[in-house]
């Protein structure tokens, strides 16, 4: 199963869930739906949060205090998700 780490306001992804859904991808859109957060690949440069490498396994890490705050979802406590991706709206998924 796939996981994210959310703490301190950043979203953690591994190099292989990486690969798997956002390879050659730099950025992404967050947006809440239904309570869960959906993390869309952004197509087109200089659009989007930026999906930073975080270290050399090629993990990354996208910082998004700035969208946890204006919806009011603390980040405080690191939290390890479920992350699913689906396909009808072309994003990986999870619940906060």
């Amino acid at each position: 199963m796939k996981q994210v780490i959310i703490k301190n306001g950043n979203i953690y992804l591994s190099h292989d869930l990486c690969e798997t859904y956002f390879k050659r991808i730099e950025s992404v859109a967050l947006l809440i739906r239904n309570e869960s957060v959906l993390l869309l690949p952004v197509q087109q440069a200089g659009g989007g949060l930026l999906l930073k490498i975080r270290n050399a396994n090629g993990d990354r890490v996208i910082h998004a205090s700035e969208f946890f705050m204006q919806h009011k979802i603390k980040t405080d406590a690191e939290m390890t998700l479920p992350a699913i991706w689906d396909a009808d709206s072309g994003a990986l998924v999870f619940r906060i």
